[in-house]
């Protein structure tokens, strides 16, 4: 029997749900489940990305190389928490975004890396340095970036470790929905569940893309009012 923190776990606590144990004579195939847990796991991994708590946040590195100007996001990149320069010295240094609309670019004349600080903006699925390095450093790009959670696939598969446990029956219960609704629009050929599941996925589309790249906080301490003496 499944573990029950498991993906084979989550997909018997749907069926459960359903009041159908057995995929082979169940009106929703164990394929089709496993998708729509897969599709509520990335949108609720999604929001938890937007609390900026630092949740399914990775690190990777990049090599600086000379005559070369941009580079390429990881293959799970979703959203940029910190780009930084990393000296062979251990000192680290972030890099600062910077939308250059008006005014010549340049090759850097740096000779060492300790005189190349470059901004960067974002451009297609990475981004460009400027001025465009005239050196090559080793690992002298580190990332901090919100991935994307891997699609759950074998039975024995886990959530991942940042994602809370103790709303792993959230995931499940989307799914049983999701399944209901299935049925519902099969069986009457009413659209609306589509659309209300359309309608919700959107809202966290729009608040999401609201702040896509990278967030920045800054707490301000509280202040009393001032009295005059």
């Amino acid at each position: 029997m499944s573990d029950y923190d498991s993906f084979g776990g989550y997909l018997t606590r749907v069926r459960r749900w359903l009041h159908e144990l057995d995929p082979g004579t169940s009106f929703w195939s164990e394929e089709l489940l496993k998708d729509l847990f897969n599709a509520n796991y990335r949108r609720r991994s999604a929001q938890l990305t937007m609390a900026y708590e630092g949740a399914f946040v990775e690190r990777a590195t990049r090599d600086i190389v000379a005559k070369q100007d941009r580079y390429a996001w990881p293959d799970n990149f979703e959203r940029l928490i910190k780009l930084e320069m990393v000296y062979s010295t251990g000192r680290t240094v972030p890099l600062q975004r910077f939308e250059r609309h008006e005014g010549p670019g340049y090759v850097s004349s740096a000779v060492t890396e300790d005189l190349y600080l470059p901004t960067y903006r974002p451009i297609g699925s990475g981004f460009l340095l400027e001025p465009t390095p005239t050196i090559t450093v080793p690992n002298g790009l580190r990332l901090e970036y919100v991935a994307t959670p891997p699609v759950l696939s074998a039975p024995d598969d886990k959530l991942h470790p940042d994602f809370p446990k103790s709303f792993s029956e959230l995931l499940v219960l989307d799914t049983v929905v999701n399944a209901l609704d299935t049925e519902n629009m099969i069986e009457t050929g009413n659209v609306r569940t589509v659309l209300r599941q359309r309608t919700e996925l959107e809202m966290d589309w729009l608040r999401y893309i609201d702040n896509r790249l990278i967030s920045k906080q800054k707490t301000i301490p509280f202040v009393g009012y001032y009295e005059d003496a």
